[in-house]
């Protein structure tokens, strides 16, 4: 027993040097972590000053200096005329086929036309707004490789908040589609090809002067502009100066025959006219717009229209109605007169896919047939004489020889338009020309056709 006791006392003895030690490195580790928390606090009072720092005479000083370096940027902007300045281009690549010429046509063009002749190998437009919108604006509009190169060359001069003067050389003001078809908002959309309209009864630009005025807090807009109207058609050379078709020599007559009362325009002489625009915003997607153009001089003619657009949800409509007259214009060399209708419906699948129908009509019988755009004859544009035969033999009076009755024509037009991006869509179209005479020029050269049917698949890029 005395042995047991002695044992436990040794081995006591042993322990609370042991214990001595676990309890000194604990007392040290607390210590320790006590004064890694005060350089903690002391490093966190830093950061802390040092923010408090920053946010007042450094960063006063760093908001100076962008300010400076912005009024240095707008100064060299403006004293090199970059500032308000915006560039803009588009250009659409498509491919065609059609019934009449019976082959595949690869084009690049701005969208305008579907030849590079009128529309160009593209499309740039440089616009530029001098002060914040309240100065004087002006827009050039290019098309390189077409005949006709600039498309718009224009300014617009503030008189007070609601009155701006207007000039220059600016597109046509009538109907719902635009020039070109980036352009369009929700309130007017367009295939690869323009309507019958757009084409064949009504002007292409005015060059002169005039007015734009803003009405009713923006609820309502006027301009008009007075000056030439297509002044190239007023040319000696031009292939719109007015002549009559003369049925049994089966060519155009440009000289006056008085017995007949018609009489050849001075073609030397540029045509004057007035164009105008009213435009009745009934909310934020619909619209009613009355437009009219009318000329005297050389070229005597009145074309008025009426168009309008409505979205609701997925869809959109669009109509336009136009009637015009001018004199000498027919194909007999009377006076032309015309009456057309367009109509365009479309809806999205899903917000990227939208599906496209158009519809056109133009009256054209009287006089042997003719509109502001095209004075007569058979060509691919589906107007003028009557043709009885596919061998182009003319309805025509048996005393006079010159035909007597126009071709009507009608357009139907189906198409998609996909959008890949927010700058590039892919389109698809589908279109029948159908004429009540034999007004198509077959790609034979010597026969005639009432039809002609065009598909088309075109890539557009605008920026």
């Amino acid at each position: 027993m005395q042995f047991q006791k002695k044992w436990l006392v040794i081995a006591l003895a042993c322990a609370f040097p042991l214990g001595s030690v676990f309890a000194q490195s604990a007392a040290d580790l607390k210590k320790e972590i006590e004064a890694l928390k005060a350089q903690l606090q002391l490093l966190q009072k830093k950061v802390e000053d040092m923010g408090q720092a920053a946010d007042t005479t450094p960063l006063s000083q760093q908001v100076n200096r962008i300010e400076q370096k912005m009024d240095l940027a707008d100064n060299a902007a403006e004293a090199s005329g970059f500032q308000g300045m915006k560039i803009n281009g588009a250009i659409e690549t498509s491919l065609s086929y059609n019934t009449i010429d019976r082959s595949n046509t690869a084009a690049a063009t701005s969208g305008y036309a579907m030849t590079n002749d009128y529309g160009g190998y593209g499309m740039v437009q440089i616009t530029k707004e001098s002060q914040d919108g309240e100065g004087v604006d002006w827009t050039l509009r290019l098309l390189p490789g077409a005949t006709s190169i600039v498309h718009e060359a224009s300014i617009s001069v503030p008189l007070t908040k609601t009155q701006r003067m207007i000039a220059g050389l600016m597109p046509d003001f009538q109907g719902y589609e635009y020039s070109f078809p980036h352009a369009n908002s929700t309130l007017g959309n367009q295939m690869i090809s323009h309507n019958a309209l757009f084409d064949l009864a009504g002007a292409t630009a005015y060059t002169g002067a005039g007015m734009s005025y803003t009405l009713n807090g923006g609820k309502g807009a006027f301009k008009w502009m007075i000056g030439n109207a297509d002044s190239g058609y007023d040319a000696a050379s031009s292939t719109y100066s007015p002549a009559y078709y003369d049925v049994s020599s089966g060519a155009y007559v440009t000289s006056a025959d008085s017995a007949l009362g018609l009489y050849a325009a001075d073609t030397s002489v540029k045509t004057l006219a007035l164009a105008y625009r009213a435009d009745w915003f009934i909310s934020d997607t619909s619209y009613i717009g009355l437009s009219g153009l009318h000329g005297s001089m050389n070229r005597n003619f009145t074309i008025m229209a009426i168009d309008g657009g409505i979205t609701r949800g997925d869809w959109q409509y669009n109509g336009q109605l136009t009637a015009g007259q001018q004199a000498r214009a027919a194909a007999n060399g009377g006076t032309a007169s015309w009456t057309g209708i367009s109509g365009f419906t479309s809806y999205k699948i899903v917000p990227r896919l939208q599906l496209m129908g158009r519809a056109d009509y133009i009256w054209n019988r009287a006089n042997g047939g003719g509109t502001y755009a095209y004075n007569g004859g058979s060509n691919t544009s589906g107007l003028g004489p009557k043709g009885l035969n596919s061998a182009g033999e003319i309805d025509y009076d048996a005393d006079t020889g010159y035909a007597t009755t126009g071709a009507n024509l009608t357009r139907l037009t189906l198409g998609t338009n996909y959008q890949i991006n927010s700058n590039t869509q892919w389109k698809t179209e589908y279109r029948l020309d159908l004429s009540d005479g034999y007004n198509f020029l077959d790609y034979d050269g010597s026969t005639y056709r009432k039809d002609k049917t065009t598909v088309s698949t075109s890539l557009m890029l605008s920026f």
